[in-house]
């Protein structure tokens, strides 16, 4: 008997699905950034750098900033894409995220605290305490300067100290001004801020921006800019401060207006078109009345008698001594009706061919 050979191996092979253990190497890239630093912020060795978080009002929460040297501030934006990675000399970092450090007028930082605790009182910054934000105390202190609080509140100075109210007329007039800033850097900047998308590539002329965007398109996106650093309620305020008419108004305007021009446009060419049968109609007529291919039907001559009789009797009432003195005209017959006439002699109509016989 021949002996059978197994053809299993007896090592046991990893299972391709279970994930692999992850280096030391991949542990330590995963917590490498980039980050894009300005250079204000990099201008020698000394300064201390660090990364805080504050509240922002736009966001509802709080959000990342860079300072330096407890007396500057600067907003950290954040660009994350879905799978992307960095690829740092010979390691791999997962981590695809931008991190940008961008300025900020850090007098919205201190307008979402301002309304909060100084809408009903006069208050000074170093007695300003909130629960929630234990770091609220530290941002006003340190990084808003108090010339730039005059804008939005009332400021009260006794013993030396400076006290706050938050006015809110002023504040709507210092945020359109704000507005309006950014609107006129964006017509600068040659940036399109219609309601339709419209590329770069084919556009008839450099000025296509100014002809096809208006006023108030340049307007609702600034003002969408600067809504992203206040809450949602202040937006809607500063939309209506500014007389900003919302997007669903102006495109459902814009569709009346293209449905009512359709219309008008559908029902001149109709218009046209009925005037155009018309005339080809009629011309068709006339020329197949001037050649002789059509026969004239007694029915047609009875009417144009008909409409003889009653033109002439209408003239023999209107002036009867001058019609009866005045002979009617015979009819005078062209030299092509009367060659016509004379061939016409001894022959027969079609008409004689399909009339009944009567029996001999």
């Amino acid at each position: 008997m021949s002996k059978s050979k197994s053809t299993r191996s007896s090592k046991v092979k990893d299972d391709p699905d279970t994930p692999a253990k992850p280096k030391a190497s991949t542990s330590a890239s995963a917590l490498r950034k980039i980050f894009y630093i300005s250079q204000d912020m990099l201008e020698d060795g000394t300064q201390k750098l660090n990364l805080e978080q504050f509240y922002h009002a736009g966001k509802g929460k709080k959000a990342l900033f860079m300072t330096k040297n407890d007396n500057i501030i600067m907003e950290v934006v954040e660009y994350s894409e879905p799978r992307r990675s960095w690829l740092i000399n010979s390691e791999v970092c997962s981590n695809g995220h931008i991190y940008i450090t961008t300025p900020i007028d850090v007098t919205f930082l201190a307008l979402h605290h301002l309304r909060k605790h100084c809408s009903t009182r006069a208050i000074s910054l170093d007695n300003i305490y909130d629960e929630e934000d234990s770091s609220v105390s530290r941002l006003l202190t340190n990084f808003i300067p108090h010339a730039s609080l005059k804008c939005i509140a009332d400021v009260k100075t006794a013993g030396g100290d400076n006290f706050y109210k938050y006015n809110h007329e002023k504040c709507l007039a210092w945020l359109s001004l704000k507005t309006k800033h950014v609107a006129e850097a964006l017509k600068k900047a040659g940036i399109y801020c219609g309601h339709s998308a419209i590329s770069q590539n084919y556009t008839r002329s450099e000025n296509v921006v100014d002809e096809t965007a208006h006023e108030t398109d340049y307007l609702r996106m600034a003002c969408d800019y600067i809504g992203g650093y206040i809450s949602l309620e202040l937006h809607e305020e500063l939309a209506k401060y500014l007389q900003i008419p919302s997007e669903k108004a102006t495109k459902n305007e814009e569709k009346k207006a293209a449905a009512t021009n359709t219309k008008r446009k559908s029902g001149d060419k109709l218009k046209n078109e009925i005037s155009k049968k018309q005339k080809l109609e009629n011309g068709a007529a006339a020329k197949l009345k001037d050649s002789s291919l059509l026969e004239e039907s007694p029915d047609d001559d009875e009417e144009e008698n008909r409409n003889k009789n009653n033109s002439l009797s209408e003239e023999i009432i209107k002036s009867p001594k001058e019609n009866l003195s005045t002979p009617l005209k015979e009819k005078t017959m062209t030299a092509k009706e009367k060659s016509l006439a004379k061939s016409a002699k001894g022959t027969k109509s079609i008409a004689s061919f399909f009339m009944k016989k009567t029996a001999a």
